[in-house]
């Protein structure tokens, strides 16, 4: 009888189990990745963090932007800054933390996502008077930046092509994520418009 009720048991219990709309034991669904729109990859190490600026910046997607910063963030343009505060507008530059860095490449992004007779395209590419410096938690890139602005009709364009020298401090943060929490912005000639002017233009 003992045998018997134990096999009744066993069996109910194989039924209940059977029941379930979900095994416990199965493996839990991949989540949709942040970075789904456009080219993103997961950024486990600093050179494919700033990979996913340049594409973010190119592709002009504001979400896959953001999330190669950390959010204590801060961009430093030291000559375009006394500049701004020589000229008297020292705002320009001041307190630029990562809500105003991702407010600012929205209105770039709109704007020239609105106009049919503007154009944008940034190159990266590395320095040969810089060596980056990568560590285990921390990292600097050096890269030569090239951001071509296109205006006009297709009959008549003009072409300008901005230049300098971005400084990509970087650091790794939870499951090994790296972002970027300071940028310093230094133009390829003395005097001559960079990346921190044209940026400092779309500051509102």
């Amino acid at each position: 009888m003992r045998s018997r009720n134990y096999k009744i048991a066993v069996g109910c219990l194989i039924l209940m189990l059977a029941a379930c709309v979900k095994n416990p034991f199965s493996t839990r669904d991949s989540e949709y990745p942040y970075g789904a729109t456009g080219t993103w990859e997961t950024p486990q190490a600093p050179e494919v963090a700033v990979r996913n600026l340049l594409f973010a910046y190119n592709e002009m997607i504001v979400s896959n932007y953001q999330l190669c910063f950390s959010d204590s963030f801060s961009f430093s343009s030291p000559e375009d800054s006394i500049d701004a505060v020589n000229d008297g507008r020292g705002e320009l530059f001041s307190l630029w933390s990562k809500s105003v860095e991702i407010d600012v490449a929205g209105n770039i992004f709109s704007t020239f996502q609105s106009e049919d007779t503007l154009d944008m395209f940034l190159l990266l590419a590395a320095s040969g008077n810089y060596s980056d410096i990568i560590e285990d938690s921390v990292s600097v890139l050096y890269r030569l930046y090239y951001l071509t602005l296109i205006s006009g009709s297709p009959e008549s364009r003009d072409t300008t092509t901005i230049e300098g020298l971005a400084a990509f401090h970087l650091r790794a943060e939870q499951l090994n994520w790296w972002t970027i929490y300071l940028w310093e912005d230094i133009p390829a000639n003395s005097g001559q418009d960079d990346w921190g002017d044209f940026k400092a233009r779309y500051r509102r």
